[in-house]
């Protein structure tokens, strides 16, 4: 018990951990809030060309529509955004916000008339955003960076068809998008 608290402590207070922490947890505590009720989940989903629906560009990352989707989205968040922390600690949240707004204007402006939840379009963003850096900036980190992104994560661009229904491809294509350009614009 005496060695919980300091690793809560670093975990969700120290920088660098805290940056990734505090977002899994609200993943995890939108996921619920999405089991009790589909209502609530609803409301804060990005839901295309209405006005009740600029709310989610903000809180649609952090719900999930079940455990599944919650799985499915965890690790690569915690993996791709660990390698955009790695490349710049300081610069994280502002690069990950600007990704989950732009992505999620985009998709306010351009998708579907679906309620779209999760984490996914930021994690293409971050797929993006690591890619297109190693094409801008061709630093030596960058091209292995992007080399292994690319073998582990590579076949995320078959999200970008629209296969499902109930699959947001749009906001996987936005969340791309919106990487690619946080990526030209930090090395432009």
């Amino acid at each position: 018990m005496d060695r919980l608290a300091p690793f809560f402590h670093r975990l969700y207070l120290e920088t660098p951990w805290c940056y990734l922490s505090w977002p899994t947890a609200a993943m995890v505590i939108g996921t619920l809030l999405a089991a009790v009720s589909a209502a609530l989940a609803t409301r804060l989903a990005v839901v295309p060309r209405q006005a009740s629906g600029l709310l989610g560009i903000l809180t649609a990352p952090f719900v999930h529509a079940n455990a599944a989707h919650l799985a499915a989205n965890l690790p690569p968040f915690l993996v791709l955004g660990g390698l955009v922390l790695r490349r710049n600690e300081t610069r994280f949240v502002e690069v990950a916000a600007s990704i989950a707004i732009a992505g999620g204007l985009l998709l306010w402006l351009f998708g579907r008339r679906l309620a779209h939840v999760g984490m996914s379009g930021v994690i293409f963003g971050f797929f993006g955003y690591l890619l297109a850096l190693a094409w801008f900036a061709r630093s030596p980190g960058d091209l292995l960076v992007a080399g292994g992104v690319l073998l582990v994560y590579g076949g995320m661009v078959a999200g970008l068809k629209p296969v499902r229904e109930k699959v947001s491809w749009e906001s996987h294509l936005f969340g791309l998008a919106a990487g690619i350009a946080r990526a030209w614009f930090d090395t432009h």
